[in-house]
């Protein structure tokens, strides 16, 4: 027998935990360099697995993108859910984008792939939009919770309230995307910023 220490053997990982682990270095991947620029080779050295491990995952790219937008949207959108009801709808629309850019803060990555990184391929665009319209059909849940908005007559609610929840958004990641440049700016300064900006149109639309 040799004198050399025997090695215990690696941890085989569940085929569910392999996942996991593949999902948070596409993550990492996604986010660093961007959807069209991310290759599955990338990927699958990020996550420690070889290319054939990991097509045995996944079929192609744009199955990881479709599981990790909707993983991190998912996250996203059930922050949101959490804000509590207020003692007026200014307090409520402040606790509302206050969770948002605490959840940028906390999500970076997961903010950049949803909302700074613009793919050109097209079935990521796809992807892309769905991940905004679920953006914006939480963000009119939102706003339903607010007091009833005096709007146009010739104007249908659903319409409108999906028209205001688009410009908030809108608004917001605008704003965000400045941020991301400036991130030693504290969140409750952003949101201070944002309100500003966007409380005072919303609060004339209030009866």
């Amino acid at each position: 027998m040799s004198g050399k220490p025997v090695r215990p053997p690696r941890e085989r990982l569940s085929s569910s935990e392999r996942r996991a682990v593949i999902l948070a270095a596409s993550t990492q991947v996604i986010a660093a360099q961007g959807y069209d620029k991310a290759s599955m080779r990338d990927i699958a050295k990020a996550a420690n697995v070889t290319t054939p491990v990991l097509y045995d995952h996944f079929s192609s790219k744009t199955d990881i993108y479709l599981e990790v937008v909707q993983h991190h949207a998912s996250n996203l959108i059930a922050s949101w859910s959490e804000t509590k009801e207020a003692g007026s709808a200014e307090e409520f629309f402040v606790q509302a984008t206050t969770t948002f850019f605490t959840w940028i803060k906390e999500n970076e990555l997961s903010w950049r792939i949803l909302f700074l990184d613009q793919p050109r391929a097209p079935e990521a665009i796809e992807i892309n939009r769905q991940v905004r319209r679920l953006a914006d059909e939480a963000m009119a849940a939102m706003i339903t919770r607010l007091p009833p908005l005096d709007l146009p007559e010739s104007l249908d609610i659903e319409v409108a309230t999906r028209a205001i929840s688009a410009q908030v958004t809108g608004a917001g990641n605008a704003l965000a995307t400045w941020w991301w440049e400036n991130r030693h700016i504290p969140v409750k300064t952003v949101v201070e910023l944002n309100h500003g900006l966007v409380w005072s149109g919303l609060e004339r639309l209030i009866k």
